[in-house]
């Protein structure tokens, strides 16, 4: 409890600079983890569960002293700072008198909200209990800094000082975190991950996001306190989420610059921080002209409506290079009238920009896009028949670069999960596993920098297979761990002012979209949502169940609309959901059904505005939890 009401007058404190903010905000974060290993630990639960959880680990048996040893120092380092502060008048005592109501001690989560950091109920209810104790024992104390009933506020911000703090209590919290094994090492980080990205949900702005980065940028110093004979991994596991986070962060600062107009709303070093770049030069250069680009002909000629194909790139050095399509239709406009409409050109400029932009977070697993090219665009002198003009091929191109994995040859065609799905032998239930571990990996981060993928299917899971080791058997292998996310053609933002294109209806494709989504032109409708992404990757989950594409698995005829509308319905029976776990095992059949149902099973409730802060940070968080952490913790 001491520990926790240190820290809290210390990240509640008025007046605050604005330029020292974001030291404020990491120490928010270093407060979470410690949360994260109370949690894990069962410190934080020890009174409602009698112990059990601390019972079940040798830790505190073995080292009871050193843990309680360091809940001291953390505790006495938040006092020595608040006391030294106040007597170097940097920090004092707020003059405003504080009621019982105040919010900022009696609902943190008011004040967790304020500064971006998201705050589950456990963790409110923990500190609004611990400054509650504060307070019943200040009664009848006579002001000074033992009165629970107070406010601090900054006279004068001691940069240095601060900065010494948030080192200290970094090192205190990697030394608590060294103690325990290694699984409850692994659950922390997972956990603090977690919150971290719930961070990154509720910093959308460039400027939130500016300070973001810069918290996440200040270099710890290695640990001091000595813990013989444990074995230290969560540094290196702290330290890579960090740098991921601080990745995702600067790429989903790429994608709101790319909604400015007009003069830049940055200023120099903001830009520096993030990596931005010049967004509005980066989309110009997207535009790639049409006579760059050679089709391959075995590829693109036999089939009109294949979703990709192969093709040579004249590109900037003079070089010709390997690289794949992939195609987005449009309906093509009477002359006089723009074509392709502005929005779709709009829309696809800040996409092919999104996948071009550098560097990009692995964790995504999407292609390198190059740049997109009108493949309909024609002289006004073409357009003088009606024969000229149906001949005419009304699609966009995004051009992507063949990825540079070792054993990937530059022919080397993407093959679809879809597919292999038709065509290959069932993997091994592990490989199936890690595959559909890695698709719900990538949906989670993709949805973190707030966008939606809106074409999640089996024909859009993408795989370069390398020429195999065994010369005996030759051919080439996958490597299930490692597909690709492709078909972003109708991907966009998670905002609410954005229009929702609503895709073609194509009936094959209609089998992965949620009920809601079925449809197609522009309309007043139902706007795509994350939790439709979710569905879409549910019905993926049971293909890799029983390796068949999703018609197979139910018996259905493709083309059928109404019977692609019950889909969702079919899915849900139980003996549907059961066969899913008899082939892959409990904890997969949990993640696929929270996918499938959605709604309450993700900890949405019906109205839920899900690009609301408060609802996407709680929908990720389950998502995390109750699908991409389950089908990580599969084991065979």
């Amino acid at each position: 409890m001491g520990c926790i009401q240190g820290i809290q007058f210390i990240i509640t404190a008025k007046n605050l600079p604005e330029e020292s903010k974001y030291l404020n905000l990491r120490l928010r974060m270093e407060q979470q983890r410690l949360f994260a290993w109370s949690e894990t630990s069962g410190l934080m639960d020890h009174q409602q569960d009698n112990g059990r959880k601390i019972q079940e680990s040798n830790t505190f048996i073995i080292h009871r002293t050193t843990i309680l040893d360091l809940l001291v120092q953390i505790q006495c380092l938040f006092k020595e700072f608040e006391k030294a502060q106040t007597k170097n008048k940097h920090l004092q005592i707020a003059p405003e008198p504080v009621n019982s109501e105040d919010e900022l001690i009696y609902d943190p989560a008011k004040d967790s909200s304020s500064a971006h950091v998201p705050l589950s109920e456990p963790r409110r209810r923990f500190i609004i209990k611990a400054m509650k104790e504060l307070k019943s024992k200040a009664e009848g104390v006579a002001g000074g800094l033992s009165n629970g009933r107070r406010r601090l506020l900054w006279a004068a911000f001691d940069k240095a000082a601060f900065e010494n703090l948030l080192q200290r209590f970094s090192t205190l919290n990697d030394n608590m975190t060294d103690i325990l094994d290694f699984r409850l090492q692994t659950e922390i980080h997972r956990t603090t991950q977690d919150t971290n990205r719930g961070v990154l949900q509720l910093h959308k702005d460039l400027a939130s996001l500016h300070q973001l980065v810069k918290a996440l940028d200040i270099k710890m110093q290695a640990r001091s306190y000595p813990v013989l004979e444990i074995p230290q991994y969560a540094p290196t596991n702290d330290a890579a989420g960090l740098r991921l986070l601080a990745q995702l962060a600067k790429f989903k600062a790429f994608n709101e610059s790319l909604d400015t107009e007009g003069p830049a709303p940055w200023d120099e070093a903001t830009a520096m921080v993030l990596q931005l770049g010049q967004p509005d030069a980066e989309k110009a250069k997207t535009k790639i002209e049409r006579t760059r680009i050679h089709l391959n002909p075995k590829t693109s000629a036999t089939d009109l409506t294949a979703v990709r194909c192969e093709a040579i790139f004249d590109n900037d050095i003079g070089e010709k290079q390997r690289v794949w399509i992939e195609w987005k239709e449009y309906d093509y406009q009477k002359p006089g009238a723009s074509s392709p409409p502005a929005l779709i050109v709009d829309r696809v400029e800040k996409l092919a920009s999104l996948l071009h932009h550098s560097p990009k977070p692995e964790a995504f697993r999407v292609p390198h896009c190059l740049g997109y090219f009108d493949n309909g665009q024609r002289e006004s002198s073409e357009l003088d028949s009606e024969g000229e003009e149906e001949s005419l091929d009304p699609r966009i191109g995004f051009v992507f670069e063949k990825p540079k994995d070792e054993g990937v040859a530059p022919e080397t065609p993407p093959v679809s999960l879809f597919n292999l799905l038709s065509s290959s032998p069932k993997p091994r239930i592990t490989d199936r596993i890690r595959l559909a571990h890695a698709v719900a990996n990538c949906l989670l981060y993709l949805h973190s920098v707030n966008w939606l993928h809106k074409g999640l299917r089996s024909h859009n899971i993408v795989f370069f297979p390398t020429a195999s080791k065994d010369k005996e058997r030759g051919g080439n292998k996958v490597d299930y761990s490692k597909p690709y996310l492709s078909g972003f053609d109708f991907a966009r933002p998670a905002r609410a002012d954005e229009m929702t294109e609503i895709p073609g209806d194509v009936p094959e494709y209609n089998m992965y979209r949620h009920p809601s989504t079925q449809g197609q032109g522009f309309g007043p409708r139902e706007s795509f949502r994350k939790s439709f992404d979710i569905y879409s990757l549910g019905v993926v989950l049971v293909e890799l169940a029983s390796w068949q594409t999703i018609d197979r698995v139910l018996g259905l005829e493709v083309g059928r609309m109404r019977t692609a509308m019950k889909i969702r319905d079919t899915l849900l029976e139980e003996s549907r959901i059961q066969e899913v776990g008899s082939n892959m095992g409990e904890m997969y059949e949990r993640a696929t059904k929270k996918c499938l149902a959605g709604g309450s099973e993700l900890g949405i409730l019906e109205g839920d505005d899900e690009t609301s802060d408060a609802v996407a940070a709680k929908l990720s968080m389950a998502f995390y939890e109750d699908v991409v952490k389950r089908l990580g913790d599969v084991k065979v």
